[in-house]
């Protein structure tokens, strides 16, 4: 994800844009660019598409998102606590206000995601919810984790 944002940074400023001006362009967020420039956030190829014309890039966004490997598309930060839950033995969460994502089903995902701030778009919606609902895998392997919930107001 870096790199891509990174790539998505040298090609606005070649383009002599700032953050907001692109975003303005695209019909986005400015929060959304600066966090694909930072790697926080994954390029969506709706997005990359859109960019490579206004950014005149010849399709190098597409290309790179294309042969982006699956463990870029997620922050590191996430990746490692996904690694971790795979091979946790136990598992406990405390949530006051939502459900915890081992528990939602894919509706509640899905509102979760599209009530998020600043928004996602239905593309970016349906992966996430789509992640969301593969991490529950953890709870059928073979030796599934102890787990525990409070959910509370």
């Amino acid at each position: 994800m870096k790199l891509v944002g990174r790539l998505v940074a040298v090609f606005r400023m070649a383009a002599r844009l700032t953050q907001q001006q692109l975003a303005d362009l695209a019909g986005h967020q400015v929060e959304t660019i600066a966090s694909i420039e930072q790697g926080r956030r994954a390029l969506l190829p709706s997005l990359a598409l859109k960019l490579d014309q206004l950014l005149d890039t010849k399709g190098a966004l597409s290309a790179a998102i294309e042969e982006m490997p699956e463990v870029d598309l997620i922050p590191a930060w996430a990746g490692e606590y996904l690694e971790l839950e795979l091979e946790a033995l136990a598992l406990s969460w405390y949530d006051n206000q939502v459900m915890p994502g081992l528990l939602q089903t894919e509706r509640y995902a899905q509102a979760m995601f599209r009530n998020r701030i600043p928004a996602f778009s239905e593309e970016e919606v349906a992966l996430q919810t789509e992640s969301r609902l593969q991490r529950r895998e953890i709870l059928h392997r073979p030796s599934p984790p102890t787990i525990s919930f409070v959910v509370w107001e």
